[in-house]
């Protein structure tokens, strides 16, 4: 708790209730408290909450903080990002993981609705540690992925998946570094914010777009770098954001990157986004057997496209007999 002292009275500030902060969570906007007719400071941005404390503080009949007007915008984000489900830590992985991917989904799409501030980031980070967490646990969690329903959510849980696979690609590489992992993970989850900006027209067309259309969309990786670059996310996140769509040929964007100049992590998260977009339902194609995509993925797009060792890891991920081309 920090204290200090302003010279603003309380009817220049708005109402923030307590009861709206949630455990282990990060404010980025400062919250004051009323002292006789004026305000002091009590959190400042990047203030970090514990249960203890926010006990203490429903017992000691604190019901609202200040905070300032220009505030308002951040802390309606960090009130909708609070109000998501607790993720549950004693659940199977199998279980868990499906669990995270609700939690997830809903996560992107307040994403999609609003600006990126440090209380995204800090949700994601717990989103995107939990993964890390599950397949740490038990590698073979990934197999229990729920499929897709409605096409009009595939860009939200999409993210999520991706974001599991990405994880869970790197642990088959060898990859223990939680941190390392998470920070992967993040790039997952946060790899298709710049779809934001694509009309849902283009994102739902069933037909072939045309060339504005397909220009709009190849924009998003650049869009979303530019949606992200303010924020704490660190360097390999924002590679993945940026880069996922490179091939190893060249012939990728935004940058024409070929093998020598995309990350390894990278090089993991184009192989799971491929791979989950393959297998998804979407407005434009019917979804591919697990199978159908790893062979789709081998005869038409690695080693000239696609890495061969994250493709290789995959499979090891998924287990999947090449003889039971049914597999889901």
């Amino acid at each position: 708790m920090q204290l200090s002292p302003s010279t603003v009275h309380p009817e220049k500030f708005v109402l923030f209730p307590v009861g709206s902060l949630a455990d282990n969570s990060v404010t980025d906007f400062d919250l004051f408290v009323k002292v006789s007719n004026h305000v002091v400071l009590y959190g400042g941005i990047g203030y970090r909450w514990e249960r203890t404390e926010l006990q203490g503080l429903v017992n000691s009949g604190l019901e609202n903080f200040y905070i300032k007007p220009e505030d308002q915008p951040k802390a309606d984000i960090y009130r909708k990002i609070s109000l998501l489900p607790e993720l549950e830590k004693n659940l199977a992985p199998k279980d868990r993981i499906n669990a995270i991917q609700e939690i997830g989904t809903e996560f992107v799409k307040i994403l999609f609705e609003v600006e990126i501030t440090e209380s995204c980031v800090e949700k994601a980070r717990t989103i995107a540690a939990a993964l890390v967490d599950c397949i740490l646990e038990d590698k073979s969690c990934i197999q229990s992925l729920s499929g897709l329903g409605e096409h009009d959510i595939y860009t939200y849980r999409h993210s999520i998946r991706v974001s599991a696979y990405i994880a869970s690609i790197a642990v088959q590489m060898g990859l223990t570094d939680h941190a390392k992992l998470r920070d992967m993970a993040l790039g997952g989850i946060f790899h298709d914010v710049g779809k934001k900006q694509v009309p849902l027209t283009i994102l739902h067309k069933r037909g072939a777009l045309t060339n504005d259309e397909w220009k709009q969309m190849r924009s998003h990786p650049g869009m979303g770098y530019v949606a992200v670059s303010k924020s704490i996310l660190s360097y390999v996140p924002k590679e993945i954001i940026l880069h996922h769509h490179e091939r190893m040929d060249g012939s990728g964007y935004p940058d024409g990157l070929d093998r020598g100049s995309i990350l390894t992590e990278v090089q993991i998260a184009a192989v799971a986004d491929i791979f989950d977009a393959l297998t998804s339902s979407r407005s434009y194609q019917n979804k591919r057997s697990r199978f159908e995509a790893l062979d789709f993925i081998r005869h038409r797009l690695l080693g000239h496209q696609l890495g061969v060792e994250p493709f290789q890891a995959l499979i090891a991920c998924l287990v999947i007999d090449p003889k039971n081309q049914s597999g889901q």
